[in-house]
């Protein structure tokens, strides 16, 4: 089975996607063919440093050159074990600020094969925030994009699809730690607040100029920010708190809590928290300096938190420039260009997907006004995904299709969402052809909130799916009612449709699970006939 499911070398080029910054070293290797569809077929990070001691003598430090270009070496060999086509490499503050910045590229340039594109502070933003905003819905709305690197920290304030301030500051983590080093003990107050006051100093014009937009969500996307959400979390699992501070959300409150701990400790009792990254040790404390301070000067009281970042924007760009086929519509977001590129790879049944993506969302919205669930429209939104995608295990066989299906969607690297997003979408195209249980290892291994939503939405792309059996188009429409206090599903059909009929009767267990015992479904089929299920009965004409 491994063989039928592993691509072909010519279905793309293999891309070797690669972000030198302060501190981090991030490749990702992919395959892309000409509908936009990203396999990402690995990736790799290293902490090598390389800003250390360069932010204070302005040079970048041997042993932190040597740590980066041994890292780069394995890189190389990897991506020729790939058979990668081309580079896009960039490289960030570190080596932008160097004297010899661009003696050690040509360096790495040398050794490696590698060209490295030095960008500047304000196109480093710019990327970031076509990285992140991939991974939302189109919105007119003004999000503040920050990125706390090693030695910059980068901000946008834009919209999906325009910025109105791009910025760079510098201060990042590893800067920041050179001119505040924490140390053997611990934190005190008036270190601190000195650190602060710095970040503060510097980015005094850049937060007057954001204060003025009102902006009303922030999101952070650097592993800075992503590794003290993650301390916080645990923080408040471990003392019994139902603070709401989770991997993907943190307060300022839970901010503050987390760096009253981190500051209390010495370097040995930092090392030893839970959660912390050690490779993040002498950093952190700086890092949430420079985050504390941009929540207080603008007024945030929460920070969205996400992995997506530079390397998120350089593959966007790279898609939208390198692959026409994945223009789907000018007003298409990136996960709609992406779910519909892997359909069309797939070369699934667009028609029918479409339709069935419709029924789906009827019944979702006709079944949140009736009372059925109360469920978010970033559900929805999963939901319409899974329904489009939900038949592209097809390509492969008929036989278990929705076996492949998940695996396909599971496997192929789609723009603009998260892994939790993913495994979602997956599973619910699994379940349109099974009925989620505990008996299932893709259904246990969804966390439980998510499981308690895909027994429910399932329903409405099983439904859907049966209500397209003939993919004929055959049924206009599908939505829930209230008639008194029993519900009813209404089904309108433009012609004769007995498969969908038929196939319809199938799910009325679980439709009563969900809507109760005594749920009515009205079928109707022209010329003016319609069945009532569980009577057997025509009602007479009105």
């Amino acid at each position: 089975m491994a063989a039928i499911l592993t691509p072909p070398r010519g279905t793309g080029r293999v891309i070797a996607f690669i972000d030198l910054g302060s501190n981090s070293l991030r490749l990702l290797v992919a395959r892309i063919n000409i509908q936009g569809v990203v396999k990402v077929l690995n990736e790799a990070k290293q902490m090598v440093r390389l800003g250390e001691g360069a932010f204070i003598h302005h040079h970048l430090q041997p042993e932190a050159m040597e740590r980066t270009l041994e890292t780069l070496r394995s890189f190389a060999d990897m991506c020729q074990g790939y058979g990668v086509e081309e580079y896009i490499a960039v490289a960030t503050a570190a080596t932008r600020d160097a004297v010899n910045g661009e003696e050690f590229l040509a360096e790495i340039r040398r050794e490696t094969g590698i060209d490295f594109t030095v960008i500047s502070g304000k196109e480093e933003a710019r990327l970031i925030w076509r990285g992140v905003a991939s991974g939302f819905e189109k919105s007119d709305t003004l999000r503040l994009y920050l990125d706390i690197g090693g030695g910059s920290t980068e901000i946008a304030a834009a919209s999906t699809d325009a910025y109105q301030v791009l910025d760079s500051l510098k201060i990042g983590c590893v800067r920041l730690a050179n001119i505040f080093p924490c140390g053997e003990k611990s934190v005190s107050a008036k270190q601190y607040e000195a650190m602060q006051m710095y970040v503060r100093n510097e980015g005094v014009h850049a937060f007057r100029r954001l204060a003025d937009l009102n902006i009303p969500q922030i999101v952070a996307s650097s592993g800075t920010a992503q590794n003290l959400a993650q301390i916080t979390e645990l923080m408040n699992r471990n003392s019994g708190s139902n603070a709401p501070d989770t991997a993907q959300t943190l307060t300022y409150r839970g901010l503050c809590r987390c760096v009253k701990e981190l500051c209390s400790r010495t370097r040995q009792e930092r090392a030893e928290m839970p959660g912390l990254n050690i490779k993040r040790l002498d950093v952190i404390i700086p890092g949430a300096a420079i985050l504390q301070t941009v929540l207080e000067e603008l007024n945030f009281d929460t920070v969205s938190i996400t992995s997506r970042g530079l390397r998120d924007g350089m593959v966007t760009e790279y898609v939208e420039r390198s692959c026409p086929g994945a223009l789907l519509a000018p007003d298409a977001s990136i996960r709609e260009k992406s779910v519909l590129g892997l359909g069309r790879s797939c070369r699934f049944e667009e028609g029918h997907s479409r339709h069935v993506a419709e029924l789906t969302l009827s019944l979702f919205d006709s079944a949140r006004e009736v009372g059925l669930h109360d469920f978010s429209m970033e559900v929805r939104e999963l939901l319409r995904y899974a329904a489009l995608l939900h038949d592209v295990g097809i390509f492969i066989t008929f036989s278990n299709h929705n076996v492949h299906s998940h695996y396909l969607i599971s496997n192929s690297e789609l723009l603009g969402f998260t892994d939790r997003e993913v495994r979602f979408i997956a599973a619910l195209a699994f379940f349109h052809r099974a009925k989620p249980s505990k008996k299932h290892r893709i259904f246990n291994e969804l966390e439980p909130s998510a499981r308690e939503v895909v027994k429910v939405v399932s329903v409405f792309l099983t439904v859907a799916e049966a209500l397209d059996k003939s993919h004929m188009s055959a049924v206009a429409s599908a939505r829930f009612a209230r008639q008194k206090k029993k519900c009813v599903l209404e089904v309108l059909c433009k012609m004769a449709a007995p498969l969908e009929r038929g196939r319809l009767m199938r799910c009325e267990d679980r439709l009563k699970k969900l809507c109760g015992n005594d749920m009515q479904i009205v079928f109707e089929e022209p010329p003016a006939r319609h069945f009532i299920a569980g009577t057997g009965e025509m009602p007479a004409a009105e």
